[in-house]
This record gives structure tokens, C-alpha cells and sequence, in this order.
């Protein structure tokens, strides 16, 4: 097999940026930029980042140098040491941020403004620079100040109250997707700032909240809840529309559907085509309430005797998007990973030699470089002698009316669903100006999934949330004059975003080579489930399938049991911000350079990317993971307990000091000791019985909301187990305005998450609701295409162009 080539230049240049985050979110932001070209200097305390000090740790034993959480969010940087609290360490800090154009932080701005180093600290020194804090809670709010761990995360994020059994205790997911869901989230925020640092020559301060985050991608809590009233149950092995975990002769199969289309195919590819006609089982929700019952017992017994890999490749066969649910281990040998070389791999000199998911996508064909992370200190003479030279910032170009940070930019998004819209989405609130492409034949599947309604394609949450602020046109591509229009649209666009299988824009004569002819400098980016290449590239994948394939399920579920969903939306909003990383890194270098390129995202890289620190755990010490519950090795006690009114609460004891603050609220003198017979982290793991025991009998007679409040008060991690009503009720979400309240004629005004960053001095998000179908044809199609309006009434008469879907007429 011949080797990937690698970028002949970065896509990210010119742009320094000073990690000063400590644990994983901000480290990962920073190393998604620093594999893409960023010029990254990852600032330690002399004993270095916490997460050095975070299993899993090579073979050989705990050693700061060679820890999988470290090792893979600072792959690319450069590394030194300060004392950010001393004055003469907080002074070189400075110096280096002279020259910096971004600083990236794990705390809110007022704690770093305490430290000497806030915004103002920063803009003393560089009136341009970017700060960006990537914190749990934001800079602001009545939770500001709250602890945050992954579990918490997990808990008040709405993930929890769908993840697990509804007859035991909540979950959280596996792996640390909390922190890599907030660093991707930083990553697109910060590339969003220097597009607008870029443009207009300023600088701002970007507020990334992680609680926001977890909010935003766990979306059907909170929109179930808002559009019918329901919060919804863990159903464990099931997911949503439905998809099943489902046992067969070698592992698992994730037996998964989407439209009802692929449900009639599932049916029939069991050889149960009659259970397609059950009217128990006539709407999606209703097959997902009844799934256990109904419709498991069939896959249960199909698969039984089967090979997973077997049934895995018949269903694609059908175009039904089953996945593979491998281990880690059985992840790292899958065929596509080998064949795109996905994994990078990097000699260390204390980790020896170390693999781990790469960038998930290709630009023309090669993949950006992933390289070795530094020791600590590493480069504390080269970099913080008085000598050492600042990169030099990029020449902005002042543009008067770039209030928002991409105005001026225009995307031609073809995406469906969640993924492709998602990337979009974020440079839509940024600014951009989004044309969604529709066709009156094929509307997008998000439009579908509301069932019922005399207008149920303009009634869709999920759909009605991801397009906002975006303009929405229809063409029929199987049209030539719907064709030649669409390359009119791209001939005065930036980029194009599609997530079709690969097949689909060259039957349409919309291949990349084709694009190129009427934009020579477009940016296309390309979203299939398994990337353009590749023995799989034609297989068919959604959210539910990329989470499988990631080995998600199998780090997710109770201790002896069997791998389970996450509960949410999958691995959709994992690979749409991926997709935003890369189109925002693709769209810097035409800036720089006015090259496009075509970008290559495999939605399954890319969600693998969100646990890679898990993989590089094993890839150094050769351990599986496997399914712990919400057990933490770190941390006891971890977990959740229920309350009164059969409400729950997660509760984690960080360190010793974490454990004596609930002893003294429990009146529990033992565990409020130093010296108590549980007064170390080990003697509590080795207690974790009794220790979960106690804590159940002291919260189920207690308000979960108020017991949240005092641990919390008290410094102890906390939070309910929150259902989509909580969350739109919260004070905390309230009081930073983070629900978007949107008006429209088929559902009314309902409220839909916003951005989980915000720019301080940037202009905020329009607020514009998502296009009905074919909304914007006359303005798009007639004000910048330029055709008359009998010309659009003749593609009206014909159904290029239309405000209805064919098969919603009755004619």
C-alpha cells in the first residue's frame, strides 16, 4: 500500500497561540490547531499539567511523561514551564504574549484576571490578541465558580437521564467526550476569532462554556421537551430512530435506522417484512418505546449464530447503516482506519513508540501531521530567552462591515440531517452567509422526521434548531437547469459543504473537478460516514453509526453488562464540529494563500478523534477499557444517587478535600477527618460499597436541587441528573441567555440551544428562524442569479424550484 503524502503547507499559518489550559478540553483545541499548522506553546507549572498526572499510563508504570491524556491533546506543540503566580514567571508570560495572537485558557476571565492575566493583562502588552477561556460553567452565570468533572458534565448536561437503564442508575458516557466536546468547541471558536482578527485587525475575548456545550450536542432533551412535552427514558441497548446494540456470535451489531425507508429494509433483510406494517411500530417514538419488546427479540435471534462483520457487511449491502461495535482494539485493525492511515504514529523517548487517532480528514488528498508532544520543559531556551523571536502577526485587512467575525463569507450548504448542517450552523451564527439547497423531490431527512401535521416538513425540532440564520433555495439536481444554477451559486462562493455518499455529486456532474472549472479557488468539503476512499467509502452511516464504530458503546455501560448507546444524538454533533474545524482551517489558508481544496472528513474518524485519548491508553499499555459504569479511578466516591421524588445526583469526590467537605455536610466526623479511616484516595476505592451506600441513604429523602447547591457551596463537584425541562428552566442557562427563542407559523415560538461561546466584543448572532423550503428562491435565485420572475416561475411550473415536497401535494 502506497503512503499517504503529507501537506506541502499548513493549513494554519501565522497564527501562535499559548496554551495555558490545564487538563484536556483547552489542550485538545489547541492540538486540533497545532496539527493543522498552528504555531502552539503549551505553557506548564513547573510540575507540570494535570493531565500528566492522569492515567492511563504506559506499561511501565506512572510516569509523568507518558500519560495518553497528555500525550494526545499536545501532540504538534512546543512546551515550557512558567509559575504563572510569581511575578518574574508571569512577566515572561507577557513577553511571550507580545507575540502571540491567541491565548488559550481553561479558567473564566475573572480568574484569570485575579492572577494577573487576564484580558486586560493581555491587551496591555498585545492590543490585538485573542483570549479564549474554555471553562465548565463560562465567565459568568450563577454557576460560575461550580466544579466540574466529567461525570457532572455528563449529569447536568442532559446526557446522563438518557444513558443507562431506566430500572437502575443514570450513566455517565464513556471516555472523557465532555472535555473533547468543549476542546472541539473551542477550536471552532477560536478559528472563528482569527477570521475576524484577520479581517478587521481586532482582537476579542471568546467565553466557551463546557455545561453549553454538552447541552447543545445532548439537543433532543431539551427539544422533546419543548415541542411535545416529553423528557424521554433510558432505554439502554436502544437508540434513537430506533437503532439496537445487539449480541450476535462474535460481539455486537449495531443495528441501526434512520428514515422509515431503512426500517422497511431492516424488516425485510431480517426476513420479517410484515413487522414494518405492525401498527404498534408505526411511528419512529413508537418503535423506540416498544423496541425492547417488539422488535429486539427478532434481531436477537437473527444475529445469534451470525459473525458481527458478516451481518455488518449484508446490511450495507442493502444500504442499511448497521454498524460494527469493535473494541478498542478490534477499532484500531478496522479496514478503512488501515487503508486512509488514519492513525498517526510518533517515536517518544519515554513512551517509545505511540498510536493514535490523526486529524480526521484529508485536503487533497493528504492528511495534516500529528507530532510528538513535549517533554516537559522541553523548550524553555529556545523560547523563553529575551532573543526569541515572536512569530509575526498576520496583516488584517480592516472591512467596515464585518461586524460579525465571517461576514462576507458565503457557504453553499447541500448537507442533511445534523452533521453537515451542524458545520454550517457555526458560520452561519458567525456571520456567513448560508445558502441551504433543498429540492421539492428530496427534502432534507431532518424535514421528514416530523411525522404528522398538514405541513410536517416545516415541523421538525431537530431540523428547525441546526438551519438557523441560514438562507434555504431549492433545486432539482437530477435537472440540468437545476445543475447549471447550482454551479452559477458556486461560482461566487467561498466553499460548498456536502455529506451525501461519495457517489452522489458525481452523478449529478458536481464532482470536485467539475466545481473547480466554474471556481477555481472553492473550497469543497465532503462528510460521508467512512471518507471518499476506501474499500467502505460507499457504505452508509449516521449518528448512531459513527458512535458504534468509535468503540463508544464499548466504553459505555454498568460493569459486566453489555455495551449501550450514549443516549443523545450520537455521533453527529462530534463529527459536525470536526467538520467546522476543518472547513474554518481550509477557509485561514484561502486567506493566506487563495488556494481552496477539497477536504475529505470521515464522519467515523472523526467521532474515534473525540476518545483518542482512550486509544492511546492502550496503544502504550495494551489494556481494553472495557465497561466500568460510573466508576473512576481516580475518584471515590463517583456516582449517582437517587433523591426524592425518584429524582438523581452525581456526586464526585476529586481529591481528600473533596471527601471531608461531604463528610461535614453528612455530620459524618469519620470522613471529615485527615486522619479517618477513609482519609486516602485508596482506602476509598477499596471501600466503594459502603461509601455508595452511605451516600444513598443520605440523599433519597433530599431535594435533589437544593442538596446540588450546597455540595457544590462547599466545593464538592455536584449536579442533578437533569431532563430537558430542567434545562430550560435553569438559572444558570437563563441568566447567560443561552436558549434562542425563534417564532415560526407552523409550530409557534419555541426555544432551541444557542452557541456555547460568545463574543464579547463581536457582534451577536442574527436570530433569524430556519428557512421554510424554498424560501429565499426569489432573493437568491432572482437577487443574485439574476433571473426574471418568469424565469422562476417557469422553474416553479416545472419543479426545479418549489415550496412544497412533491410527495406532500395530493395531486
Amino acid at each position: 500500500m502506497a503512503r499517504m503524502p503529507r501537506l506541502n503547507a499548513p493549513l494554519i499559518a501565522g497564527v501562535r497561540i499559548l496554551d495555558i489550559s490545564g487538563g484536556i478540553a483547552g489542550a485538545y483545541a489547541a492540538k486540533l490547531l497545532a496539527d493543522c499548522g498552528a504555531d502552539v506553546i503549551k505553557v506548564e507549572p513547573p510540575d507540570g499539567d494535570p493531565a500528566r498526572r492522569a492515567g492511563p499510563f504506559h506499561a511501565a508504570g506512572p510516569n509523568p511523561e507518558a500519560s495518553a491524556p497528555f500525550l494526545y491533546t499536545n501532540t504538534s506543540k512546543r512546551g515550557v514551564t512558567l509559575d504563572l503566580d510569581t511575578p518574574a514567571d508571569r512577566d515572561a508570560f507577557l513577553r511571550l504574549a507580545a507575540g502571540a495572537q491567541v491565548v488559550i485558557a481553561g479558567e473564566g476571565e475573572p480568574t484569570l484576571a485575579a492572577r494577573g492575566i487576564g484580558r486586560e493583562a493581555l491587551r496591555a502588552v498585545n492590543p490585538g490578541i485573542i483570549l479564549v477561556t474554555a471553562s465548565g460553567f463560562g465567565s459568568d452565570g450563577p454557576y460560575r465558580g461550580y466544579a466540574w468533572t466529567h461525570l457532572i458534565a455528563c449529569a447536568l448536561g442532559g446526557w446522563a437521564h438518557l444513558c443507562g437503564d431506566i430500572a437502575r442508575e443514570p450513566l455517565q458516557s464513556g471516555g472523557n467526550l465532555a472535555d473533547t466536546l468543549l476542546g472541539a468547541y473551542t477550536a471552532v471558536a477560536t478559528l472563528i476569532a482569527v477570521a475576524g482578527r484577520e479581517r478587521h485587525g481586532a482582537g476579542d475575548h471568546v467565553d466557551v462554556s463546557g455545561y453549553e456545550a454538552m447541552v447543545t450536542a445532548a439537543l433532543l432533551v431539551t427539544q422533546r421537551y419543548e415541542y411535545n412535552g416529553t423528557v424521554g427514558d433510558r432505554l439502554a441497548e436502544v437508540g434513537p430512530a430506533p437503532s439496537f446494540i445487539v449480541p450476535c456470535g462474535d460481539g455486537y451489531i449495531g443495528a441501526n435506522v434512520l428514515t422509515d425507508a431503512q426500517w422497511r429494509l431492516m424488516c425485510a433483510f431480517f426476513g420479517q417484512p410484515e413487522l414494518a406494517d405492525d401498527p404498534r411500530l408505526v411511528e419512529a417514538s413508537d418503535r423506540m418505546q416498544r423496541g425492547r419488546e417488539v422488535v429486539e427479540p427478532v434481531l436477537v435471534e437473527a444475529v445469534r449464530d451470525r459473525a458481527a462483520a458478516e451481518v455488518f457487511h449484508d446490511a450495507q449491502s442493502w444500504r442499511i447503516p448497521f454498524g460494527l461495535v469493535p473494541t478498542v482494539a478490534e477499532a484500531f485493525e478496522l479496514l478503512p482506519h488501515q487503508e486512509r492511515e488514519f492513525f498517526a504514529a510518533f517515536d517518544h523517548p519515554v513512551a517509545g513508540r505511540v498510536r493514535m487517532p490523526g486529524i480526521p480528514f484529508l485536503i487533497d488528498g493528504a492528511r495534516p501531521h500529528s507530532g510528538r508532544p513535549p517533554l516537559l520543559g522541553e523548550h524553555n531556551d529556545e523560547l523563553l530567552a529575551d532573543s526569541a523571536a515572536p512569530v509575526a502577526p498576520v496583516a488584517a485587512t480592516p472591512a467596515a462591515a464585518a461586524a460579525r467575525p465571517l461576514a462576507g463569507i458565503r457557504i453553499v450548504d447541500l448537507s442533511m440531517f445534523m452533521s453537515g448542517p451542524l458545520t454550517t450552523l457555526c458560520l452561519a451564527d458567525a456571520g456567513a452567509d448560508v445558502i441551504k439547497v433543498e429540492s421539492v423531490q428530496r427534502i432534507d431527512g431532518w424535514r421528514a422526521s416530523a411525522s404528522s401535521g398538514d405541513t410536517f416538513w416545516e415541523e421538525s425540532m431537530a431540523f428547525n434548531w441546526v438551519n438557523r440564520n441560514k438562507r434555504g433555495i431549492t433545486l432539482n439536481l437530477t435537472d440540468p437547469r437545476g445543475v447549471d444554477l447550482l454551479k452559477r451559486l458556486i461560482a461566487g462562493a467561498d466553499a460548498v459543504v456536502e455529506n451525501y455518499s461519495p457517489r452522489v455529486l458525481g452523478n449529478f456532474g458536481l464532482d470536485y473537478e467539475s466545481l473547480r472549472e466554474v471556481n477555481p479557488n472553492i473550497v469543497l468539503m465532503s462528510m460521508p460516514g467512512f471518507g471518499l476512499t476506501g474499500a467502505w467509502r460507499d457504505y452508509v452511516a449516521f449518528a448512531n453509526t459513527t458512535e458504534q464504530m468509535a468503540a463508544i458503546p464499548r466504553l459505555t455501560g454498568y460493569a459486566g453488562g453489555q455495551p449501550i448507546f450514549t443516549g443523545t444524538t450520537g455521533g453527529d454533533p462530534l463529527a459536525g464540529l470536526m467538520g467546522a474545524v476543518a472547513l474554518l482551517a481550509a477557509l485561514q489558508r484561502k486567506r493566506r494563500t487563495g488556494e481552496g481544496g477539497h477536504i475529505d472528513l470521515s464522519q467515523t474518524e472523526a467521532v474515534t478523534s473525540y476518545v483518542g485519548d482512550v486509544f492511546t491508553g492502550y496503544a502504550i499499555n495494551g489494556e481494553e477499557p472495557g465497561l466500568h459504569g460510573n466508576f473512576d479511578p481516580t475518584m471515590a466516591p463517583h456516582g449517582t444517587y437517587v433523591c426524592r421524588d425518584e429524582r438523581w445526583i452525581a456526586i464526585a469526590a476529586r481529591d481528600d478535600a473533596d471527601f471531608r467537605a461531604i463528610g461535614r455536610l453528612m455530620g459524618r466526623d469519620d470522613w471529615a477527618r485527615a486522619d479517618g479511616p477513609l482519609g486516602s484516595v485508596e482506602a476509598r476505592l477499596s471501600a466503594i460499597p459502603e461509601l455508595d451506600a452511605a451516600l444513598a441513604g443520605w440523599t433519597h429523602d433530599q431535594d435533589a436541587f437544593e442538596l446540588m447547591s450546597r455540595l457544590q457551596e462547599a466545593g464538592v463537584p455536584a449536579a442533578v441528573v437533569t431532563t430537558g425541562k430542567d434545562l430550560l428552566e435553569d438559572p444558570h442557562l437563563t441568566a447567560r441567555e443561552f436558549f434562542v427563542r425563534q417564532e415560526r407559523a407552523q409550530v409557534g415560538s419555541k426555544r432551541y440551544p444557542g452557541s456555547p461561546y460568545r463574543f464579547r466584543d463581536a457582534e451577536p448572532p442574527a436570530n433569524h428562524a430556519s428557512p421554510t423550503l424554498g424560501q429565499h428562491n426569489r432573493e437568491v435565485l432572482g437577487g443574485l442569479l439574476g433571473l426574471s420572475d418568469e424565469e422562476l416561475s417557469a422553474l416553479e411550473a416545472d419543479d426545479v424550484i418549489g415550496t412544497v415536497p412533491v410527495g406532500a401535494r395530493g395531486d
